[in-house]
């Protein structure tokens, strides 16, 4: 059976619970696992038109006006436009020439490599016709499963994951990513808001499932309850929701507290860069318990999907 890419997608409408850092974290954390990456780096996709985890690795240029474009790519100096970004997927489909595929960018660590957004085409992505929204994502999908792609260009044997990083609203663009996935996990803070929030994209990400097809069903990971505080509130609401009868199964039995080292590495200019390299300490510990339930969850669908 031939490997398909797995693809990671961290979503959740709301902004501030973590899908950036979560995702950031979590392909740290798989560049540095030999056991999962197999010598492959990690593909991250910043679908996100703030480009937050772009900008973490420096790959990011602020024009004159104010938006945000990826820096040029070493690989494209002697092209017209000397940039990649993921809307080259979508550029006939925006009106704005052939489509291409988008060439990654190798980061200040070898093993995490990262195709960036551009905000402007983002933007018109975002405001597309209906009619042709659901293209974004079968665009993605057929990109991420190596439909058609030549021998020796399939991304599933450069790579060990994709990780892909969405935006904290609902639109076409994360529409696009869970269409492309092949599992996803929800971040949460245990807070009202976030955890209504909760409720509502589960039964989303379930109706999206449907339209899917039924080749590569998309996997719910489970929800991570993050930015966790030892509060009565925040004790609450993760007894309240693991006690429910429909969506407790799906909190995850890791968690991530708040933690300053998260910010701290956060910043490219910050040594170490990952808090999976904070060796023995309490948040190293925590860090890397919940990337490997997510490694592991991942390994033993891929396995049980290609022994079927």
């Amino acid at each position: 059976m031939t490997r398909r890419l797995p693809v990671v997608v961290s979503t959740n409408y709301k902004g501030g619970v973590g899908k950036t850092t979560t995702s950031r974290v979590l392909s740290q954390a798989m560049a540095a696992e030999d056991s999962f990456n197999k010598g492959k780096p990690v593909l991250v996709i910043d679908l996100d038109p703030q480009g937050n985890t772009s900008r973490r690795w420096q790959l990011m240029q602020t024009l004159t006006d104010g938006s945000r474009i990826p820096k040029a790519h070493p690989a494209l100096a002697d092209e017209k436009v000397n940039y990649s970004s993921v809307c080259d997927l979508w550029l006939e489909l925006l009106g704005e020439g052939p489509s291409l595929a988008p060439v990654p960018y190798v980061t200040s660590n070898p093993m995490i490599h990262v195709v960036p957004p551009h905000e402007f085409l983002m933007g018109e992505a975002m405001h597309i016709e209906k009619a042709s929204r659901p293209k974004l994502g079968m665009i993605m999908r057929n990109w991420l499963r190596d439909v058609g792609a030549a021998e020796g260009e399939r991304l599933a044997d450069r790579y060990c994951c994709a990780i892909i990083d969405t935006q904290p609203s609902k639109t076409t663009l994360i529409d696009a990513a869970l269409m492309a996935a092949t599992h996803c996990y929800i971040p949460f803070i245990p807070e009202p808001q976030s955890v209504d929030g909760v409720y509502s994209i589960i039964s989303y990400i379930h109706s999206l499932s449907a339209q899917r097809g039924k080749d590569v069903p998309l996997e719910m990971l489970g929800l991570l309850p993050n930015m966790v505080q030892n509060t009565r509130l925040h004790n609450m609401h993760l007894k309240e929701l693991r006690s429910h009868a429909t969506f407790g199964r799906y909190v995850m039995p890791v968690k991530m507290n708040r933690r300053i080292a998260y910010s701290e590495t956060d910043d490219w200019r910050n040594l170490p860069e990952s808090v999976t390299e904070l060796d023995g300490t309490q948040i190293e510990w925590e860090a890397r318990k919940w990337c490997r339930h997510i490694m592991q969850a991942v390994q033993a669908d891929v396995m049980e999907k290609a022994n079927a």
